[in-house]
């Protein structure tokens, strides 16, 4: 009687054993019939804690996978109000059925769903992105690349294939969803391997300014122009930074290089002159503005730069005429005479500015100054005139 006792009691168990895997399957079937709210309640029993039958399902590795599946199903289909987040919960399933395959059964269908889920990832990290939601994408991405790292999955390709298009797009989102800090990291590895190289040093050197990091921010900045001389997008960033922290010498010596690169480019002609001004070397300014106009005769700044020079040097010496003793006629009419030859200097370069532009009014202020002392009437009483229409 002992014997046929202990008989029934294994059979007991064995039969609650298939009972709750016949559940996985049963769960299975649901999903594929379409029916995921049932899919996912059955499947759920199986690994419920409190519940004694589930002890013998709870462990197992086809358990879990299956559960993966189903939650596959449930994001593919998007069902959210079955389940939030499925696939974030589709890769924890995955991840717990590995760890429970000791005798490697079920790993390998597993390490293919893995693949499947990646495919997931990168498209629901691709759509996030495309609808603003930047902290979805990025999570999504990151997950993408947690599925590459997991052991199984390195071990079922011959040879390993680094993510480079995927880490760079992780950078991305996360500069986006301004997590500044992830952002750097993403970056970094994507400069380190070459990938969008260029791009990968100006968007970490954003994200450490975001961050408030001038010091990794430049020198970030400084070891992608070595790597990428010539890539305007560096040097112009350089440049730029150097010009807004008022390190004239060092944008100069950068705008140098840049025009040696790229002497076409007049732009960098103009914010050298700009730079050389603010360095008080008014005569390299003027000669750089000169070499902007022989490679463009359109442009409105360095006419207009050229013509200010040469007023406010006009205006200047007019000025400090005007504090000489009223004896000092000599010394005065010197001054007033060397003021009208520096105003004069200033006409062409006003006037073609004018030209460009006949909408600023700073120019038109400037000209009208400049008519009235050099006594060009008719000028004068025509700008005058525009001057009083453009105020009514």
């Amino acid at each position: 009687m002992k014997r046929i006792g202990i008989l029934l009691t294994l059979l007991f168990i064995t039969t609650a054993i298939f009972a709750q895997k016949g559940k996985v399957t049963s769960a299975l079937s649901y999903k594929d019939a379409g029916e995921l709210e049932k899919a996912w309640e059955t499947i759920e029993q199986t690994i419920d804690p409190e519940n004694s039958r589930s002890k013998r399902s709870i462990d197992w590795s086809r358990t879990w996978e299956a559960r993966g599946e189903i939650l596959r199903e449930i994001h593919r289909q998007e069902k959210k109000e079955i389940v939030d987040e499925p696939l974030f919960k589709a890769l924890k399933s995955f991840n717990k059925g590995i760890e429970l395959d000791e005798k490697d059964r079920y790993t390998k269908s597993i390490v293919v769903d893995l693949k499947l889920l990646q495919i997931d990832f990168s498209n629901y990290a691709i759509k996030s992105f495309q609808s603003e939601d930047f902290d979805a994408s990025l999570k999504s991405f990151e997950k993408f690349l947690e599925i590459s790292s997991i052991p199984a999955v390195k071990e079922s390709i011959e040879k390993e294939i680094l993510d480079t298009a995927i880490i760079y797009n992780t950078g991305l989102a996360a500069l986006k969803a301004e997590n500044w800090e992830k952002a750097v990291e993403y970056f970094q590895k994507s400069a380190n391997v070459d990938y969008n190289g260029p791009e990968s040093y100006q968007f970490t050197y954003n994200s450490y300014q975001s961050m408030g990091d001038s010091a990794k921010a430049v020198e970030t900045l400084k070891e992608g122009f070595e790597k990428y001389p010539d890539n305007e997008t560096l040097i112009v960033s350089l440049i730029n930074y150097y010009i807004e922290t008022g390190n004239a010498n060092d944008a100069v010596t950068y705008l140098d290089k840049a025009i040696k690169q790229n002497p076409k480019n007049v732009s960098y002609y103009t914010a050298k002159g700009s730079t050389l001004e603010k360095l008080e070397e008014e005569d390299k300014a003027i000669e750089v503005y000169k070499q902007a106009i022989e490679r463009d005769s359109t442009l409105f700044t360095p006419y207009y730069n050229l013509g200010v020079i040469h007023y406010n040097n006009g205006v200047a010496v007019m000025n400090e005429a005007s504090q000489l003793p009223p004896n000092a006629t000599k010394e005065y009419d010197a001054k007033i005479e060397e003021g009208r030859q520096n105003l004069k200097k200033a006409l062409p370069y006003m006037e073609r500015a004018y030209e460009i532009d006949s909408t600023e009014m700073a120019i038109m202020e400037s000209l009208r100054q400049i008519y009235y002392r050099l006594k060009l009437n008719d000028k004068y009483d025509k700008i005058n005139e525009q001057i009083k229409n453009i105020s009514k």
